[in-house]
């Protein structure tokens, strides 16, 4: 018995529809955060306070409030802890930087409060001017959160 190509062709896409993948129920947006801040050195390398001020987070996130950055140096790479406190809750920003290489400056999302503690996140530091008074940096990246933010 054979199938006619008229058939066959709706069959082959229903095949072909029920092996791809589903979508992601979770969007990855985009976001930027813009700081404004006051160092207190480059010499804290133990985890403690090595600057506040003030960030704007924009794009899919929209809030502001203080930030506190918390410094960790081992070897040649530094870790910066940025926690931003924001009218809707935490964020906490880990930012690794190669102080050796001048390589790019990831960052991740490593605990939210409120509105944002199931939010994950990842990007750069685009903008790292540590050296101007205040010190300005910027963090671009994308961020999926698993329920809505606004």
């Amino acid at each position: 018995m054979a199938l006619s190509l008229a058939a066959a062709v709706p069959a082959v896409a229903v095949l072909i529809s029920s092996c791809a993948p589903a979508a992601k129920n979770v969007a990855h947006s985009g976001l930027t955060v813009r700081c404004t801040e006051t160092l207190l050195g480059q010499d804290v390398t133990n985890g403690g306070v090595s600057g506040t001020g003030r960030c704007t987070i924009t794009g899919v996130l929209h809030d502001s409030g203080p930030a506190t950055d918390y410094r960790t140096q081992k070897g040649e790479e530094a870790l910066i802890r940025r926690v931003v406190a924001g009218a809707k809750g935490t964020i906490t920003f880990m930012i690794k930087i190669p102080l050796a290489s001048g390589n790019r400056e990831p960052w991740t999302i490593g605990s939210g409060t409120k509105t944002y503690t199931k939010l994950h996140g990842r990007g750069y530091q685009v903008v790292d001017n540590y050296t101007g008074t205040p010190a300005t940096f910027v963090l671009k990246g994308t961020v999926s959160p698993s329920r809505s933010l606004n």
